[in-house]
């Protein structure tokens, strides 16, 4: 009986270790896997900064990740997977970085101006201005690429147009269409600037025309009727 109780508790010694070992090989399978992913998405970014989408190698992608052509198909399916990956990195580190700086105090209108402010002074940036606004509408397709904005930026600036909408304080015919109107208007701002011989003088000039347009947007209390 002794010897029984032994073996059993050797046994269940021996099933709890062998499954502690196979959850640390599955954690650590899924930690190589982001980092390949990781890797990839980084010289990705990197190539398609450089390059655009059309000219960039996969063989520079994957010798700069120091991974193979195989993994990045596994990953991806192709360059476009990739690529629309590179662009939702993008996004969302984008949106985070805005969010970081909205805060409760702040009314409607100062979440909203900030927002515009944050994502016209993000998106001058090059790369990501190549990236987001010249490739992705035409690499993922604008419908696509419209879905996946939802949950970034376009969706961000909706959902601030709508709760003002609520609250009676925007003068607009259609959310949806000023929130693109909007975010229409960074777009080209940013392109205004990085084609600028004096990219300073434009983006002050774009800032203030950004509020100017914000500012027709209010509803304008206590105004004879």
């Amino acid at each position: 009986m002794q010897n029984e109780q032994d073996q059993i508790q050797n046994g269940d010694k021996g099933g709890v270790h062998s499954g502690a070992q196979t959850g640390v090989g599955s954690g650590r399978r899924e930690a190589n896997a982001k980092a390949t992913r990781d890797a990839m998405i980084a010289a990705g970014r990197a190539a398609f900064t450089q390059h655009g989408f059309a000219d960039a190698s996969l063989d520079e992608i994957v010798q700069d990740a120091q991974v193979t052509t195989g993994a990045l198909y596994h990953h991806f399916g192709n360059k476009k997977g990739l690529f629309q990956a590179v662009a939702e990195g993008i996004e969302e580190d984008l949106m985070n970085r805005i969010s970081a700086e909205l805060s409760d105090d702040m009314s409607g209108w100062e979440q909203l101006e900030l927002t515009m402010h944050l994502t016209f002074a993000l998106c001058a940036d090059s790369g990501v201005h190549r990236i987001l606004f010249s490739d992705a509408p035409n690499v993922i397709g604008m419908r696509e690429w419209r879905n996946i904005e939802l949950r970034y930026g376009f969706g961000l600036v909706r959902r601030m147009l709508n709760k003002l909408n609520e609250d009676g304080e925007l003068n607009c015919c259609s959310v949806d269409l000023t929130a693109q109107m909007l975010l229409g208007a960074v777009m080209e701002a940013v392109h205004a600037v990085v084609m600028s011989e004096d990219s300073e003088r434009t983006a002050a000039e774009a800032k203030k025309t950004l509020l100017g347009f914000i500012s027709t947007l209010k509803v304008a209390h206590g105004a004879p009727a």
